[in-house]
């Protein structure tokens, strides 16, 4: 009986393994999705009443979720810092801090910081267009992979489960 329990276990543990990878590549594409449309309600912002930067971040927070809330949230409080740290460097900062994006996400956001709040408002909705357009190409991208991929993983969990029960008993 022991042994049957512990197989189960394995089986289950192998099991949870896969489909905890498969989750993984989920919350990153749902992430991606979350910053792009932060960016998105930055630009009809920026489209619709040109505010001041500070004001931008602030509507960005209020209206945003997941990494762009925390990010405008991040960059709206250190405004008040930038004596020590230039725009440019905060963005890019807090943006490297949003692991959940991946290396591709970060790569994409961080330039974004040396347009925002710099350049006219036509230059910084061209900005902001882009890098939401990239994001959510990459947020395609990464759902077809995370479907393909996460059905292998979730396969692989399941069937090195199955071959340790079998090594067990």
């Amino acid at each position: 009986m022991i042994r049957l329990t512990g197989a189960v276990l394995v089986a289950a543990g192998a099991a949870w393994l896969g489909f905890q990878a498969a989750s993984g590549l989920r919350k990153q594409v749902r992430a991606i999705r979350e910053m792009a449309h932060g960016l998105s309600v930055l630009e009809r912002e920026l489209e619709l009443n040109s505010p001041p930067l500070p004001r931008l971040l602030a509507q960005g927070e209020a209206h945003s979720q997941g990494p762009a809330k925390e990010l405008f949230r991040g960059c709206a409080r250190g405004m008040d810092n930038l004596a020590r740290e230039s725009f440019s460097a905060l963005w890019r900062r807090l943006t490297g801090q949003l692991t959940g994006l991946g290396q591709e996400g970060q790569a994409i956001l961080a330039p974004l910081g040396d347009t925002l709040g710099r350049y006219a408002g036509p230059r910084q909705l061209e900005a902001l267009s882009a890098a939401r357009r990239r994001l959510e190409e990459l947020a395609a991208g990464l759902e077809e992979d995370s479907r393909r991929r996460g059905r292998v993983y979730q396969a692989l969990g399941l069937s090195g489960g199955a071959f340790l029960v079998i090594l067990l008993l």
